[in-house]
């Protein structure tokens, strides 16, 4: 199974789990995706300098057989689908959780 292969499930999993919180919380997504769109735009950042640095400096490296191929930069396209779940996963989980939204008035 390919780095691609695994992504994409956890990349799916985490998109079912979003879902799910929203619909349990009644929110809609137009109320926290500029929240979420923040977030996903700094994790990618990070991941983008962060990989590169570590990657470059010999810290670890990838079997190319198991990859896409495609970079950016030295990090392999596979490495920004964690970033993704992230930044769904953590407020899939506070949604869950029955954690506040601010700005929405309705747990105020």
């Amino acid at each position: 199974m390919s780095f691609a292969h695994l992504s994409s499930y956890f990349m799916l999993g985490s998109l079912l789990l979003f879902a799910v919180a929203l619909r349990v919380r009644r929110r809609r997504l137009s109320e926290v995706a500029p929240a979420i769109g923040l977030t996903m735009l700094v994790l990618l950042v990070l991941t983008a300098v962060f990989d590169n640095v570590m990657i470059g400096s010999g810290l670890f490296d990838y079997n190319n057989q198991t990859l896409l191929g495609i970079r950016v930069g030295l990090a392999p396209l596979e490495d920004f689908s964690y970033p993704f779940c992230a930044a769904l996963v953590v407020p899939a989980l506070w949604l869950l959780a029955g954690g506040p939204v601010s700005g929405s008035g309705r747990d105020a």
